[in-house]
Order: C-alpha cells, then structure tokens, then sequence
C-alpha cells in the first residue's frame, strides 16, 4: 500500500504503530518542534494499533512533518 502525507489524514483519532526502519520506509518522517502537518501523541504500548507504517527518520526531504505532543494529538502512534 502507498503511503502519503494525506493518508495519514485518515488515521485522525486513531491509533498506529511506527516502525522506525533504516531503509525502504513507507514514509519519510521528519520531526519538527512546531508548525508540523500533523500532531502525533506517543503511546507507550501498541495495543489498540490497528496498523504498522515503516517510517524513516529524516532531517530534510521528509513526506510528512510530524509535531510530538503530549495531548490532544491528530492521532497516536506507538514506536518501535
């Protein structure tokens, strides 16, 4: 499946896990301080994730910027 930097759109309320890989990522993540296109809440455990995204961490170039918060995020996700 093709990931975006839209479908994520349809991830709001939800819950995924992130799993951080080295290369062939379904979507390059860049982690911003503010200003991200979407606002992430960190779980620390993974149940209630219905799906994986392999993501790569990236300083430049990135398919979607994301804003770490400790409430109120557009979805949460799990890392590992």
């Amino acid at each position: 499946m093709g990931y975006s930097k839209g479908y994520l759109a349809t991830l709001k309320g939800k819950k995924v896990k992130f799993k951080v890989v080295n290369s062939f990522p379904d979507l390059k993540v860049q982690f911003v301080a503010s200003f991200g296109d979407y606002k992430v809440k960190v779980s620390n455990n993974s149940s209630f994730a219905n799906e994986t995204i392999k993501i790569q961490v990236v300083n430049s170039f990135p398919d979607v910027k994301l804003q770490k918060v400790t409430s109120f995020g557009d979805f949460e996700a799990y890392f590992e």
